[in-house]
């Protein structure tokens, strides 16, 4: 990624300028490549995760999700991006889409993940309560296939479901994911799938980092999962991607504990979890630190790692980032905030 400066004046009024003089109609029609990864203010749980029976927030003490706006940009919108926005990031589109894999695509399996992250947060929610979560883990089910790819060329589909990698079972998407991680560019690989089928691939270096391998296929848990013995309805019309899923078990888990997680405080959190409880990193992280303070967020939970590094230099003192590597560390540290 390529990060912007603060806007400039002098080369905002030879933009102004620019469209001015007739180049707007031009620039409109014309993509230019990139993607522009725009900062968002985070958004009030509550206001999307209801659970029957949970209490409301206390005043204004509350749990944030953070998403970023992710903008095909033509040609005015690029300039837009990169003179206009602070924190704004522009990425070549090759790196937000799969070789072969349309805008419409990468919304859809946007949109697969974000509805995986919702079943997720709510079993990882309820089981920390001591609830009775029925669950069967089946595998990692493919949700979408990279054009020209290995897996495409041996015939793997959007649906098939991987119970194995390498003669190892696979009971969730993060256990073929480990499994893949092992394997250098150029290795095989042997997949078993749920249908009885097994199928030989030989990987490639990924285009983002040559010494990763991949094999060309967007994953998701595949789970069977009883009814919930709460009710909880999550709606997120317009949003995609599974990072807000640590946010929502929290705002789950809080709801239906009385409220005694927070203690006042404004806390914004992103990470994917995972049924395990695994708290994985995510993109936009320097987008979503911006989000978060623009918000009046106090405090912002991000995964550990890369992430947490970002965040922290995003946010440059002004807010308190915490890292966490499970959902059971951001409930400890959340709790651990001195009371407001």
């Amino acid at each position: 990624m390529r990060a912007l400066r603060k806007p400039r004046w002098p080369v905002v009024l030879g933009v102004a300028v620019a469209l001015g003089a007739g180049g707007f109609g031009y620039g409109w029609e014309t993509q230019s490549g990139y993607y522009a990864i725009l900062p968002d203010p985070a958004h009030a749980t509550s206001d999307v995760v209801k659970a029957k029976g949970g209490e409301p927030p206390k005043g204004d003490s509350e749990i944030y999700f953070v998403d970023v706006s992710v903008l095909k940009a033509n040609e005015i919108q690029k300039l837009w991006a990169e003179h206009l926005v602070e924190g704004a990031d522009l990425v070549p589109a090759d790196h937000i889409l799969a070789p072969g894999q349309s805008e419409q695509q990468r919304i859809k399996v946007n949109d697969r993940l974000m509805s995986d992250s919702k079943t997720t947060a709510k079993i990882v929610a309820e089981k920390a309560l001591g609830l009775p979560v029925k669950i069967r883990q089946e595998g990692a089910q493919v949700l979408g296939i990279e054009n020209g790819m290995p897996a495409a060329a041996a015939g793997v589909k959007p649906g098939d479901v991987i119970v194995g990698v390498q003669g190892k079972p696979i009971a969730n998407a993060q256990d073929a994911i480990d499994e893949l991680g092992k394997l250098a560019p150029g290795d095989p690989a042997t997949l078993r799938f749920a249908d009885g089928t097994v199928r030989h691939v030989v990987t490639v270096a990924s285009p983002d980092d040559a010494k990763h391998a991949i094999v060309g296929v967007q994953i998701g848990d595949a789970v069977e999962v009883g009814d919930p013995p709460v009710p909880v309805r999550i709606s997120t019309p317009g949003i995609g991607g599974p990072s807000a899923g640590l946010a929502f078990a929290l705002e789950i888990y809080d709801s239906l504990s009385h409220r005694q997680l927070l203690h006042g405080h404004k806390v914004a959190v992103t990470g994917e979890l995972d049924l395990r409880g695994g708290v994985h990193g995510i993109g936009g992280v320097q987008q979503k630190t911006i989000g978060a303070i623009d918000a009046g967020a106090d405090t912002f939970v991000v995964p550990t790692g890369d992430n947490e590094r970002d965040a922290r230099k995003a946010a440059d003192g002004r807010i308190r980032i915490i890292g966490v590597r499970t959902f059971a560390q951001a409930v400890a540290a959340i709790r651990s905030l001195k009371p407001v």
